[in-house]
């Protein structure tokens, strides 16, 4: 007897045994114990999971001679017969092959005769969207008032492409693809029946190429098998199907982390030379980062990925070292060139500039962390009252230099983000929202710390009161009264309507009651426009080739 291929020779027999389409044989079963047996039905889904095999098993429990049974025996001449596909009373019909009016005109003239030893005459038409608009209406009428003892089973992978008028004669059935999982424990069963020796990881091999599809995964066997014998090894599988080693996913991943731009050139290098479509290299790439997000922020990846549990510890040692948010950068960056990669006349090219980008990212930490980094710098540069150092203040190396930033460490420079808070120190660096773009604030000698600590309480309880208290001069400051003096105008007409609501912030801030004078100043901007025999401010206009102007809404806002 000449060889049967494993597809054929583990094809289930009995509802019980097919994998993975649970929702469509627990149905049919009850409708065979109830006796709701419909007369047509729609198999639709994708290529390797089930449709034809349950339609044949279909008509096996309805013509079984213990049945109609949810269980037929595979004993009996009718089940014998259909399982050979030799019965006189299921006819399978290939769709492509018959979408002529004519083909449907003899199915409809032999649909009147009565089956020949079984109960029912059973149409297995498959791939039945290839059916012409024609043939499909020629059917209609047919379809929708069968004889008693007929039966259609429809197959099809595009059921989208199935006139509505046929879908609505019709019980549908959608079959999904098998998982991941289910294909490799029944890979592993058949293996072990067989008696062939192959590890998970092989296993894992030949499940993730067949896309769901399990009579895939007996055919992929199968050539393994013949390539390798009983003893299989992972390498044999990888020589035998053309399939790119997994352990350059990792090589890759490592040498993006290192920012080993040299190394992912080599390993693109490689792949290249072997032949591998790049496209389909990028999905799997794609894919793997997806596996070490998943790796990252599950505490048991186990239960989300279908991995052998070597590779997940792999895994679990790449992102280590690696925070969350450049894996979702490198993801992000892949994806985009992934799209290129279609469009591009040189994978090849895309392929490696995109993976350079990504070796050469910059280590990302989200805006929260930024925030509170910059509230350490802003309250570890100002002094405390009693000229005390704030303990959150970073150490010297850590601090924007005078030199670095452009400002005459021999001149009392206020600008650009900088104040001073004693005469003849030099200016501590601050939030570059503390004050507007040349805008100064005078602080007497002693009363920087305190100041500067009531501009960060207001800031939180009244920010626009805070906006407007950063543009006043602070006269004086001592333990009952405040005074301040800011251009007359809109500044000051809004600090003086809000008074009270900033004595009621001194009282909360310094614990006791505290009075507050505001005085009006012309002069207070007359410094706000900077000079133009200043050596910093000549550079940057002939630089830039621009000019020196006053900015008019920070005076009159």
């Amino acid at each position: 007897m000449s060889y049967l291929v494993l597809a054929r020779k583990w094809r289930p027999t009995v509802f019980e045994n097919v994998i993975g389409q649970g929702h469509a044989t627990t149905t049919l079963k009850n409708a065979i114990a109830s006796k709701r047996i419909a007369h047509a039905y729609l198999f639709s889904g994708p290529r390797g999971v089930g449709k034809t095999t349950v339609a044949r098993i279909l008509a096996k429990a309805l013509n079984c001679a213990k049945g109609p049974t949810a269980l037929p025996c595979n004993e009996c001449q009718s089940c014998k017969e259909i399982t050979g596909n030799i019965s006189v009373d299921v006819i399978e019909i290939d769709g492509a092959s018959n979408t002529s009016v004519d083909n449907v005109r003899e199915i409809r003239e032999n649909i009147r005769y009565l089956p020949s030893h079984g109960r029912y005459r059973v149409y297995i038409i498959d791939e039945v969207h290839m059916l012409s608009n024609q043939a499909f209406n020629a059917l209609l009428k047919t379809l929708e008032e069968p004889p008693a003892h007929a039966i259609f089973i429809f197959a099809t992978t595009e059921s989208h492409k199935i006139p509505a008028t046929i879908l609505s004669r019709c019980q549908r059935f959608d079959f999904k693809r098998i998982s991941l999982k289910e294909i490799q424990n029944h890979i592993k069963f058949v293996a072990e029946a067989e008696g062939i020796n192959i590890s998970e990881e092989g296993i894992y091999l030949i499940a993730r190429e067949v896309d769901g599809s399990l009579r895939d995964a007996h055919s992929l066997l199968d050539q393994v098998m013949a390539f390798a014998g009983t003893e299989i090894k992972e390498a044999d599988i990888v020589d035998a199907l053309g399939l790119m080693d997994r352990a350059l996913l990792f090589k890759l991943s490592e040498a993006v982390i290192n920012k080993n731009g040299k190394e992912c050139l080599k390993l693109i290098e490689k792949v290249y030379n072997f032949g591998y479509d790049l496209k389909k290299f990028c999905q799997d790439f794609l894919e793997h980062i997806r596996d070490m997000v998943v790796v990252k922020t599950v505490d048991e990846p186990r239960c989300v990925l279908d991995l052998p549990d070597s590779e997940i510890e792999d895994l679990k040692g790449l992102v280590n070292k690696i925070n969350f948010l450049d894996i979702q950068a490198l993801f992000t960056l892949l994806s985009k060139g992934y799209e290129d990669i279609s469009r591009a006349p040189s994978p090849r090219y895309t392929l490696e500039m995109t993976l350079l980008k990504m070796a050469h990212l910059e280590n990302l930490q989200s805006i929260n962390t930024v925030l509170h980094r910059l509230e350490d710098l802003k309250s570890g540069a100002m002094t405390k009252a009693g000229g005390q150092k704030s303990a959150a203040r970073p150490s010297a190396e850590h601090l924007p230099k005078a030199d670095t930033i452009g400002v005459p460490q021999s001149e009392n420079f206020h600008g650009n983000g900088l104040v001073s808070d004693n005469i003849g120190e030099k200016p501590k660096a601050t939030d570059e929202k503390a004050l507007p773009v040349n805008a100064v604030q005078f602080v007497p000698n002693g009363c920087g710390g305190q100041w500067s600590d009531f501009l960060d309480f207001t800031r939180k309880k009244k920010p626009p009161l805070a906006s407007h208290l950063e543009l006043v001069n602070l006269i004086s400051m001592d333990s009952g009264a405040i005074s301040i003096s800011v251009k007359t105008g809109p500044y000051f007409a809004y600090l003086s309507e809000n008074k009270k609501i900033l004595e009621q912030l001194c009282n909360d801030f310094f614990g006791k009651k505290i009075t507050v004078s505001i005085n009006g100043d012309d002069s207070a901007v007359t410094s706000l426009k900077p000079r133009e025999d200043d050596k910093i401010i000549k550079e940057a206009v002939k630089t830039f080739g621009g000019k020196i102007v006053e900015d008019s809404r920070r005076v009159n806002a």
